[in-house]
């Protein structure tokens, strides 16, 4: 089978995924496509591409891609899913840089208007991506959550603490339930360009260091205050809408101290001691009421 005639099946069942998506998801298959104008039917061709690819992290990018193309023309079309046999490349270990708590409360104090202070809440406190802002709308906010339109456009409610309620009710009194809660200029939905110049506006005020002054590194602050906070990793994992657990434990990083304090506290043998314990006192009354 043609590749291209295969790209183009795929990309038109995908045309729900956001253009941001879209655009990566091109550029995997047009590498593809040039490599091989016939869809490979051995993993090794599959392996000689992307070891052509030097950066680790696009590499990574394409193997996801592409295995998301083979499977789609494994249930379209029945073609052997030669990705099967492609082993995910791997990603060198970097530790995700978040602010510091004072770095924060200066970041908060740095930023100027209701809309910045706003942005800046709604990503430290629910992890919404620079991306998902311009989609909001004064009927999306609730007393204690916010609806927002993620990854693939899927529909989702995440909590908001009682202080980003109200920042965003400051800003929703202005406009009708239909309004955008964060228009951009021209009446239009705010780009994440415009997000991370707003983030990065605020950082500098603040004398925030660089690099990575962008809004992606207040969801990364989300995510280890609220470890360090005593939160658990299940509760960020539907905060932080991701996948798959393993990509929230990256922010969980417990020493082995705490991790004896939450054996000690939660372990379940404590109440099994205890109600063993219960258990032989009974018995022993009962054997003294026999006796007498």
């Amino acid at each position: 089978m043609l590749t291209e005639k295969a790209i183009r099946s795929f990309l038109e069942a995908k045309q729900d995924l956001s253009p941001l998506t879209l655009a990566q998801y091109s550029r995997a298959l047009g590498y593809l496509k040039r490599e091989y104008p016939e869809i490979p039917k051995e993993p090794e061709l599959l392996r000689r591409a992307l070891n052509k690819v030097e950066s680790a992290w696009v590499k990574n990018a394409y193997w996801r891609i592409w295995k998301a193309l083979f499977r789609w023309c494994y249930l379209e079309y029945g073609i052997p899913n030669t990705m099967e046999r492609v082993q995910r490349p791997k990603l060198p270990d970097i530790e995700l840089r978040a602010l510091e708590p004072g770095e924060l409360a200066s970041l908060l104090a740095a930023a100027d208007g209701t809309t910045d202070k706003a942005v800046v809440a709604l990503a430290l406190d629910s992890g919404v991506r620079a991306g998902e802002f311009g989609r909001i709308r004064v009927r999306d906010v609730g007393t204690d959550t916010i609806r927002l339109f993620g990854k693939g456009k899927k529909e989702v409610r995440v909590p908001i603490s009682p202080e980003t309620c109200h920042l965003l009710r400051l800003i929703k009194n202005s406009g009708s339930q239909d309004s955008l809660l964060f228009p951009g200029r021209d009446g239009l939905p705010l780009s994440r360009f415009a997000v991370y110049r707003i983030v990065r506006r605020c950082m500098k005020r603040a004398g925030i260091p660089g690099p990575k002054l962008g809004s992606h590194i207040l969801r990364h602050s989300l995510g280890r205050g609220y470890d360090a906070g005593g939160g658990d990793p299940f509760s960020l994992r539907l905060i932080m809408r991701h996948r798959s657990i393993s990509t929230t434990q990256k922010y969980v990083n417990l020493t082995l101290p705490t991790v004896i304090e939450k054996h000690h506290k939660y372990s379940p043998l404590r109440d099994a001691i205890r109600g063993a314990q219960g258990v032989l006192i009974k018995k022993e009354v009962e054997e003294i009421l026999e006796r007498t």
